[in-house]
């Protein structure tokens, strides 16, 4: 049995592999989009604001595996003659559905900066984009780190539907290997062991990373970013 393990280990461990790649490439597209929607949320022109917020409202009502189908099933046929395959259309999927959420906390750490401090850039004789390159983003940007880091192990979960648009991640790869043993209870815990492996380290991290930028803020406790996506919402609203 232990050789076993050994081999099944070896065989999820290529399958974990995928999956990690996946979840940087989808983590690195999630962020660049999250913050140039929150930019265009707070942007001075009503038409960009717009478009922000039907971003949101858009992807934040489509499910992730519903939005992952109809990017491989009915748009594939077209992007595969642009070279795009499974698993970059997975990535797309991923970042789009979470930066839909990840932009409105990005947006509500923007719009939690004085006003002031935006009239003081102002008066300096920096333009919108300035003031918003030298002041408000180097401020806002702290808060945005366990965010990010809850993102990260939000992705890390949910790359597990990639395996419907035919990825090779581990979750296919523990699938096949079920298939081929017959031993679904011994595979899928070992599956989860991975999973766990690589989640609580991450969460323990991003504890951490809530207490540190806590601090700096002069806050008593840690931050809960995950708490704030409907408060921010609601205070928006």
């Amino acid at each position: 049995m232990i050789e076993e393990l050994v081999r099944w280990t070896g065989i999820l461990a290529g399958g974990l592999w995928v999956t990690l790649q996946l979840v940087a490439l989808a983590g690195v597209i999630t962020v660049v989009l999250a913050v140039g929607i929150a930019i265009m949320s707070i942007s001075q022109r009503a038409l960009v604001r717009m478009v922000a917020q039907v971003y949101v409202d858009v992807f934040r009502s489509i499910p992730l595996l519903a939005l992952l189908i109809f990017l491989y099933y009915v748009l594939g046929r077209y992007v595969a003659a642009i070279g795009l395959s499974a698993f970059a259309l997975a990535a797309i999927g991923l970042a789009l559905n979470e930066a839909a959420y990840v932009a409105e906390v990005y947006r509500a750490g923007l719009k939690s900066i004085p006003e002031q401090q935006w009239e003081a850039g102002a008066s300096l004789g920096l333009g919108w984009g300035g003031v918003l390159r030298l002041i408000i983003l180097p401020q806002a940007l702290p808060p945005a780190i366990p965010v990010t880091l809850n993102m990260l192990i939000g992705l890390i979960k949910n790359s597990a539907l990639a395996s419907l648009i035919a990825v090779d991640e581990v979750s296919m790869k523990a699938t096949i290997l079920v298939s081929e043993t017959f031993l679904p209870l011994e595979v899928f815990l070992l599956l989860a062991v991975m999973y766990l492996a690589i989640i609580i380290p991450l969460t323990m991290v991003t504890g951490r990373a809530e207490a540190l930028v806590a601090r700096r803020l002069g806050l008593a406790g840690p931050l809960r970013p995950e708490a704030s996506r409907p408060a921010a919402a609601q205070r928006e609203a």
